[in-house]
């Protein structure tokens, strides 16, 4: 097994043209430098392709707009790399990423090597805001910056690109891969990446919270393709969670200007951190009532054959 193996990079992108010189200027700076860049435009239709005209050295590939899933696949398919590093294209990468994963791949072959993602919402943050544990996931495969050997890949295909378009399809694909023995090892304090969460102003966190929304009614379907009781959990289908939602959140306190107020106030005396989790925090109101209304507007949570 090579200790320098080939990395293919896929990056999908759709319409991030305004910050995409920063994100892939982070990649041409890696200093790990056996490395295949692959990025998949899906279907964008601001300057992406005129940007990409300054890196001829990245393979740069379109398709009609799908997904990210259905991006990430269309990437697998031109792929000659021995290990895929799966990376977004709101995401700046340290100079010394690939050179991490590649580390940690040489020590376990079965490893699903996962970055943290240090949340910003200033791009000038990038390079600077420091990993700490208010930052840590326990996430298994989010497709932000992870990497895994491609014969892994080959084996339990691509990402689903139909049912899971808009969310899940990164942990549902990862699902599949500790199936088949993998092992998930999570990066602290070296490897981790800055990942742009949008300017915080409150147009950008009432879209959050619309797509917390949708990602819990796809999260019930992302139970029902692996029903065990650790994905049950993991998207919250059950009950006491339910309960627990109304217990702690209030829609219409939420959903108000004082609430936007204070996010500002926060990021403006630099609590960025505290003003990210807060507003994560609540997100997990809507993605409650997703759940809740998926199951309700279907009538059943699982088949009962």
């Amino acid at each position: 097994m090579s200790q320098n193996p080939r990395v293919t990079v896929i990056m999908p992108i759709y319409n991030r043209a305004w910050m995409l010189e920063m994100v892939l200027d982070s990649l041409v700076n890696q200093i790990y430098k056996n490395l295949e860049i692959i990025i998949v435009d899906d279907g964008s239709t601001d300057n992406t392709a005129g940007i990409m005209k300054k890196y001829p050295q990245m393979i740069y590939l379109t398709r009609e707009n799908a997904g990210a899933a259905a991006a990430r696949n269309t990437g697998l398919e031109k792929a000659t790399g021995e290990i895929i590093h799966f990376i977004d294209s709101d995401v700046i990468c340290p100079p010394d990423l690939i050179e991490i994963h590649v580390k940690y791949h040489n020590q376990r072959d079965n490893y699903i090597v996962q970055s943290q993602l240090v949340r910003i919402v200033d791009l000038k943050d990038a390079y600077k805001e420091p990993f700490s544990m208010m930052h840590y996931s326990r996430s298994y495969f989010d497709g932000a910056s992870v990497s895994v050997r491609k014969k892994y890949i080959d084996r339990i295909g691509g990402f689903d690109s139909k049912v899971l378009r808009h969310g899940w399809d990164d942990l549902e694909f990862g699902a599949r891969l500790l199936k088949i023995g993998l092992k998930p090892k999570r990066l602290v304090e070296e490897g981790y990446v800055w990942h742009y969460e949008g300017d915080y102003k409150e147009e950008n966190i009432r879209k959050f919270f619309k797509k917390r929304y949708k990602e819990g009614q796809l999260g019930v379907l992302f139970y029902r393709q692996n029903p065990t009781f650790a994905i049950k959990m993991m998207v919250m289908a059950w009950k006491p969670f339910f309960w627990l939602g109304k217990l702690m959140f209030k829609e219409e306190k939420i959903l108000v200007p004082e609430f936007f107020d204070k996010i500002a106030t926060m990021i403006r005396e630099k609590k960025v951190p505290q003003a990210i989790a807060r507003v994560r925090f609540n997100g997990y109101c809507f993605y409650l009532k997703g759940v809740e209304d998926k199951i309700k507007e279907d009538g059943y949570l699982l088949r009962k054959n």
